[in-house]
């Protein structure tokens, strides 16, 4: 017998094996393209992350180094809207290294813009000197708004550099993305596992029966598990292949998924060959490996098979395997961020674990559904669970897993979206800070006579920044006329400011405010001991507002220079302000409520993208896979249903029978799967540096989700069972 040969006769003849072969496939190609897409998913943000390299200062050197080359001061605009990232530079000599796509250090007064920021610059905001392009090379994503701004050597406070380079190595895993991506990886291919599993159980029973009447006919082990791998592997390495050729064309809708402010290039989400071809060869290996596992009893007892005795129930072990699982997880959660490794292998472990558990619970509730029956489809549906759980569990498996997925994700969710820092409301919206500034008063002088020039009447308010030492605490200082501060910070605002000089303070730090107790006060190398029982006056301070802002007055000795120059503007003259605020203070970061809020709403937007992605895929395939597991278990036990009919049993006791099969033991185990995996999401909150854990009452949403789809995939085997007659006992 050549079990290749008789293998395709089978899949020729037998209609059921056809359809379960093009499932096999169908199941195997979405898990490819998915492995396939994750895995380029790192790959994409190294290619990133070196484009970008050029801008980080982990090259710095001092400025009287022999390498010092170029002074590169980062900031970040904004237009229309969008994000600006700005470099001013300094050349301290000529032909600096450049990184690809720069091609070179513009000198005083010239600039390089990207070319989507040539676009939009129409009104030469940043210099009517554009000399050059910068290369895709040098960006972060095809859209990305870039400006290379030239200064005189001299001119402008940065980092001292010896070129305009980034670093020969470039690691990118310490970022969100990447993490997201392993996650989405270990939780999204256990899932596609269980949608391969159903598919390949669809003719379980019909194919054991089968390979059992070739070994008692004579057939050697061997033979068997030939005929098995030939057929297994025919519909896997086809949709092994179908799923390599579908990752090409879906490479062009992820490059559309915008991330920290932009897409991607094509190239950027183009997997190695070398990976494509393991991915290729390996997901065929694991699925007739998993074939070939699954005929131990044909092997060893082909009677039994023939005569479908109840396989042995599953044993309490798998619930210590579960136990180990999450302590190899929360090991890893302890080890902090050096132990991702060891909580991704911990994560893959317990989303295995709960598949491997799921059974206990069915066996369990299957033995209360026999001890307490009241009706024949309650009797039925006990004795099918108690009698082949681990079948029984197989229709419920990938709910289980999308319900854990989604419920670690309900937490993971709330703590990322916490960490997003929008602006406190320290400043007033209309006002422009640039910080650090290291400059004096003439400097300040200098910007009020360009902004004269320019038109512009907005009030200009420097002050002298820094912290208090006020017992434990470090609260900022912010020292500055009250006249002038109440133009330009929000709670000085809404406080009348008296004629005597005062601090301002929120009401609890004024009982220690006034005791004066350990008080100094310190901006920049300048240090002042602030006298006690000076009068202290409260504002309505919110939390990340709540510094204490001083009347110079009240420090007659103070001769530090100002740190800090606050502007107010209008929607007109904002981007003169801003211009005129790095002439005055080449180098210093300009800050607004409106930058940093762009920014924080770009982290939330890709979180939330991420996290409905990711969700959507666990959803999808969850509800396949219960889908084909449902039709599965009526195909597999058709000759039990026919004999059933037979005997008189009506189809809709039958129907009712397979629903109460779902009902109770997936509302147990979706119920266990979400507790689970929202202490799974708690563990990684350490992981994201999350610091608090927020649950929501969203929380039950996967649960009952779960239970709907389980119950759609129970409902729609009525038609496979209304096809199950008497008669179809006799052809299995």
């Amino acid at each position: 017998m050549n079990p290749v040969s008789l293998a395709f006769t089978v899949l020729r003849a037998d209609t059921r094996s056809r359809v379960s072969a093009l499932l096999v496939a169908v199941g195997v190609a979405l898990g490819v393209v998915l492995v396939l897409w994750l895995l380029a998913a790192p790959d994409a943000l190294q290619s990133r992350a070196e484009r970008e390299s050029w801008r980080g200062d982990t090259a710095a050197v001092s400025a009287d180094d022999p390498r010092a080359a170029v002074v590169v001061a980062r900031n970040r605009d904004d237009l229309d809207g969008r994000m600006v990232e700005r470099f001013d530079v300094a050349a301290l000599r000529s032909g600096v290294a450049v990184a690809a796509g720069i091609p070179f250090v513009p000198g005083p007064g010239e600039v390089l813009l990207s070319p989507a920021l040539a676009k939009l610059d129409t009104g030469n905001r940043f210099s009517d000197r554009v000399i050059g392009s910068i290369g895709v090379e040098a960006l972060r994503h095809p859209d990305e708004l870039v400006a290379i701004i030239g200064h005189e050597p001299g001119a402008l406070r940065g980092a001292t550099r010896p070129d305009l380079r980034g670093p020969a190595v470039v690691d990118s895993s310490g970022g969100l993305l990447h993490l997201l991506t392993s996650i989405g990886l270990v939780v999204l291919v256990v899932p596609c596992l269980v949608l391969v599993a159903s598919a390949a159980r669809l003719t379980a029973t019909r194919r054991e029966r089968r390979l059992a009447a070739l070994r008692l006919a004579g057939a050697t082990p061997a033979q068997v598990i030939a005929m098995t791998a030939a057929e297994t592997a025919f519909a896997a390495v086809v949709g092994s292949v179908l799923g390599a050729v579908a990752s090409i064309p879906l490479r062009h809708l992820t490059t559309s998924i915008p991330w920290d402010g932009g897409t991607w290039l094509l190239d950027d989400f183009t997997a190695s060959p070398l990976v494509v071809l393991l991915v290729v060869l390996l997901a065929p290996v694991l699925v007739v490996a998993a074939a070939v596992l699954g005929l131990r009893r044909v092997v060893t007892r082909p009677l039994g098979a023939v005569q479908q005795h109840s396989p042995s129930g599953p044993s309490p072990l798998r619930l210590v395997l579960l136990a180990g699982a999450g302590v190899v997880f929360f090991v890893g959660v302890g080890l902090g961020v050096g132990g991702t490794t060891t909580v991704l292998i911990g994560l893959a472990a317990v989303a295995a674990a709960l598949v491997l558990a799921g059974p206990l619970v069915m066996a369990a509730v299957g033995k209360v559904f026999v001890g307490s029956w009241r009706r024949p489809s309650t009797l039925l549906a006990g004795r099918r669970l108690s009698d082949d759980p681990k079948a029984a569990f197989r229709s419920a498996a990938g709910v289980v897993l999308a319900v854990f997925t989604a419920s670690m994700a309900l937490v993971v969710f709330p703590s990322l979206s916490k960490q997003i820092q929008f602006s406190d409301g320290s400043w007033r919206d209309d006002v422009l800070v640039a910080e650090s500034i290291g400059g004096g008063q003439a400097q300040v002088d200098a910007l009020r006579a360009d902004l004269d020039r320019l038109g512009v009447t907005g009030a200009v308010v420097p002050m002298v920044a820094g912290y208090a030492a006020l017992g434990a605490e470090q609260p900022e200082v912010i020292i500055a006329p009250c006249e002038d501060g109440a133009k330009v910070l929000s709670a000085i605002a809404d406080v009348a400011c008296a004629g005597t000089p005062a601090i301002y303070a929120p009401e609890w730090q004024v009982d220690r405010l006034k005791r004066g107790a350990d008080l100094v006060l310190t901006s920049g190398d300048k240090t002042t001991a602030l006298p006690a029982n000076l009068p202290v006056r409260t504002y309505e301070a919110t939390p990340g507002r709540d510094y204490l802002f001083i009347d110079p007055a009240l420090i007659p000795g103070l001769t530090a220079a100002p740190s800090r120059v606050a502007v107010t503007t209008d929607v007109g003259n904002r981007a003169a302000v801003q211009n005129a605020l790095l002439r005055a203070f080449p180098g210093a970061g300009v800050v607004s409520n409106s930058k940093v809020d762009l920014q924080a709403d770009l982290q939330g937007e890709d979180l939330l993208r991420a996290t409905a992605i990711g969700l959507t895929i666990a959803a999808v395939l969850g509800a396949v896979s219960a889908v084909v597991a449902a039709a599965g278990s009526v195909v597999d036990r058709r000759r039990t249903f026919a004999a059933l009919v037979a005997a008189g049993t009506p189809v809709r006791v039958l129907t009712r029978a397979l629903r109460a099969e779902v009902v109770l033991p997936v509302l147990l185990a979706t119920t266990g799967a979400g507790i689970a995996g929202a202490a799974v999401g708690a563990g990684l909150t350490t992981i994201t540096r999350g610091r608090d854990l927020v649950f929501t009452p969203w929380l039950a949403a996967p649960v009952v989700l779960g239970l709907v789809v389980a119950l759609a995939a129970a409902a729609s085997c009525g038609p496979v069972l209304k096809k199950v007659t008497a008669v179809s006992y006799s052809d299995g």
